[in-house]
């Protein structure tokens, strides 16, 4: 596998970890029946602002291999 192929890996394993994330937040239960109260945890939030940022540079890796 070439690093594209890796990188695009990479994206969509986190892609789907970080969907898996927002469907767990009782905020996002709460939306679907619509319900708006803020139950979430500080450590699901940390770990979907971690996920995003990693998405986001596995983003720009891939960018920066198709300028190449």
């Amino acid at each position: 596998m070439n690093a594209s192929n890796i990188t695009k890996q990479e994206l969509a394993l986190k892609l789907s970890q970080l969907e898996e994330l927002k469907k767990s937040l009782p905020s996002y239960k709460d939306r679907q029946c619509g319900v708006f109260k803020h139950n979430d945890s500080v450590e699901l939030w940390e770990k979907i602002e971690e996920l995003e940022e990693e998405i986001e540079d596995l983003r720009n890796a891939k960018a920066q291999n198709r300028l190449k």
